[in-house]
Order: C-alpha cells, then structure tokens, then sequence
C-alpha cells in the first residue's frame, strides 16, 4: 500500500483516537455536580434498578448523564456557541450578543398569560379589598433596543403595556416605560450586561417612580453608601456560553441610618430564620452574585425597618423586587413579600396578621419583570 493511500485513513485514525480517548477521560475523569458557567446541577448517574432499566426511563437519564459529563464539555459548549455566533446565528440559544458586551434574553411570546394573570389579581384585589399597584419592569431588549443586533425577533414591551392598563381593572397601573427610555437614553445602565435582572440604578429608578405614584417622599441617592464589586455572571452569560463575555459588576446600595434597624425573617415551610441586613454578604463568594439581595428566592419574607414610619404592604413578586425592597423599606414599616412559585399557602390569610378577623394590609404591591409575568403559570394558585 503507497503512502497516498495511506493518507486517506488519516481522518478515520484521528477520529477513532479521539473516540477513544473521549471514552477513557468520561470513564475516569472525576465527576462535577455543579457547573459554575452553567450556574445549575449535573445530571447524576441514573438508577441501576431492574425496574428502572426495563420500565422507566434509565436510557434518557444516561444520555442526559453522558451530555454533562462529556470531558471538555464547557469548551464544546462555548465552541458551539460561538460557531452559532460567527455564522449569523445570534440568538440560536435564546441568548443575544449584543453592542458593548449585553447578552439580552429572547422577547417574550405573543402567546403569554398577560391579561389572565391580570384578571387573577385584580380579582383577588377586589376580594382583599386591597389598595394595590401593579408594575410590570420592561424586558432589557426592549429599553436597550440600540444594543441588539441587527436582526433579532421583535420585543412587544408596549403593546403589552396597553394591554396591562386596559385590564388591570381594580388595580392601579405604575408605568415605568418612559422613565426608563429617558434613564437609558441619558446613559444608565438600568439592566445587568450578563444577568437578566436589572441593576440597584434600574431598582432606585422603580422605586422614585412608585413613591411618585404612591404620594409616597423617596429617599435621595445621597443618602446611600454605595459598594460596587466586580466579577458578576448572571444567567444570561450561562445560557449563553459566549465565555469571553467580560464580568458585569454589581452595586449594593446602604442606608447608613439604617444600619441596627432593619430586620429580615425568611421563612420556608415551618421554619424561619431572622437576619439584620438585606445583604447576604456569603453570596459574594459564589459565581452568581445577584442572591446577595435577600438570599434570593424563598417562599416568604418579611422585613421589618424601626426607622421606617409607614403601615405595612404585601408584595407579591418574583426576583427583581429583590434589588427593590431596601428602597421601598424607607417608606413601610413592614415588608410581606411572597414569591408565588415557593409559596403554596392562603395568601389572604397573612393579610390577617394579628388574627382578629380584620384586614390589617391594605396596600399590595404586584412587582414582576414583563418575561416572568408574561410565562408565569403559578399566579392562578392566588388565593
């Protein structure tokens, strides 16, 4: 056999050696239960049981298994992404690469459940007796529009807008649209370039804009510490896999009157723990930063400010009001925040908190970004 021969096998002897050696590594490489790119937990080995092999579903679970623990896996994950990236594929993952390094999440569905949710909670508005505003944060494509790429799917923020203020029916409507067009256009950065969630600035501005609603004074900027650190990935960088993607930072703003007065009790299920900030400090340590507002999602928390000379008000939300709730805790005493997708209970009955039969909340807070209000199926539970 001459050597031109020869040369045809070349590919197949490179491609059997790497098969062979891409077995070896998944077979003895040591195995991660947690991908900090990713930001979630591996698939782990699949039951070995009879039962489970002849009848469930062992062949998925070991392919899902097979897919996470592939060695080189967050380098295959990130080549392919940036494949999609080169080729004219921006957005293939649901993720846009944007100008001055945004990554923005795909706009929402024209199929949504806007106007039910809307009527679920105005019903229960009327049924609670509630003197309740409702505000929808605008999707980051929709305020950064400068930022997108030249074709990306269309981002319908205001249509939707309309929708809400024709049918928040008993609830009063805060749109912040317009302040956070003139912010962004003036420079802000209201949104997280690597998360989906918006930043402290983003946070303050909602909440000038509620207290001018509400009739309520908002504390000034100038009365806040503020601490900046660097190195925050959000979650639209794991979805992404654009790994070069520079680090966001992140801002945590602090009320030096405030310090020794606030207190904050999270509740899960039947216990609860108490805390003295709204920052949990440990979160720092870890690749997503943003559950240092509040340790992140929980089923029920309650913050309570000494200094703070207002009633209290029941939030139901879901994470962006996180960034949110040390502003608003200026101008309530009292803080019931409930996350619907955690907590499964009466709602109604926290409005009860001294157990005599009479409402004692009367104010309520509805506090979303557009893309979870939009996609959340948990808010029919509302009770």
């Amino acid at each position: 056999m001459n050597k031109k021969k020869l040369l045809h096998f070349i590919p197949a002897v490179v491609f059997l050696v790497f098969i062979y050696v891409m077995c070896l590594l998944f077979i003895f490489q040591p195995k991660e239960d947690y991908s900090a790119n990713e930001k979630r937990y591996l698939e782990k080995f699949p039951d070995m049981s009879a039962e489970n092999i002849l009848f469930g579903d062992f062949d998925s679970e070991f392919e899902s298994y097979m897919a996470d623990h592939v060695a080189g896996r967050t380098f295959f994950v990130g080549l392919n992404a940036y494949y999609d990236l080169y080729t004219g594929r921006n957005g293939a993952n649901g993720v846009y690469a944007c100008a001055d390094n945004y990554l923005i999440n795909d706009p929402v569905d024209r199929k949504n459940h806007i106007e039910s949710n809307l009527g679920i909670f105005s019903q229960f508005t009327q049924d609670n007796n509630l003197n309740t505003n409702i505000m929808i944060i605008p999707s980051t494509g929709y305020i950064m529009g400068d930022k997108l790429p030249a074709n990306h799917k269309d981002y319908l923020d205001g249509e939707y807008f309309d929708t809400i203020e024709k049918n928040c029916g008993s609830m009063n409507f805060i749109n912040v649209e317009d302040a956070f067009k003139t912010a962004a256009a003036n420079g802000e950065q209201l949104y997280c370039r690597t998360d989906h969630h918006w930043t402290t600035p983003g946070a303050y501005l909602a909440y000038t804009e509620y207290c001018r609603a509400a009739g309520l004074e908002a504390v000034p900027e100038e009365s806040y510490d503020k601490t900046t650190v660097s190195g925050f990935y959000g979650t639209t960088y794991s979805t992404s896999g654009l790994w070069n993607t520079p680090p966001d930072n992140i801002e945590f703003w602090e009320n030096r009157d405030n310090i020794g007065a606030v207190n904050v009790k999270i509740t899960e299920g039947s216990e609860s723990e108490e805390y003295d900030s709204y920052f949990f400090l440990s979160h720092l340590e870890e690749e997503d930063k943003y559950p240092t507002f509040l340790d992140g999602n929980h089923a029920l928390v309650e913050i309570t400010n000494e200094n703070a000379d207002g009633g209290t008000i029941l939030v139901i939300k879901d994470s962006y009001a996180h960034a949110m709730m040390p502003f608003l805790s200026e101008n309530y005493s009292k803080i019931i925040m409930v996350d619907l997708r955690y907590y499964k209970a009466p709602i109604s009955a926290l409005l009860d908190t001294d157990g005599d039969g009479e409402n004692d909340i009367t104010d309520c807070l509805v506090l979303y970004s557009m893309e979870n209000f939009a996609t959340d199926t948990d808010i029919p539970f509302l009770s």
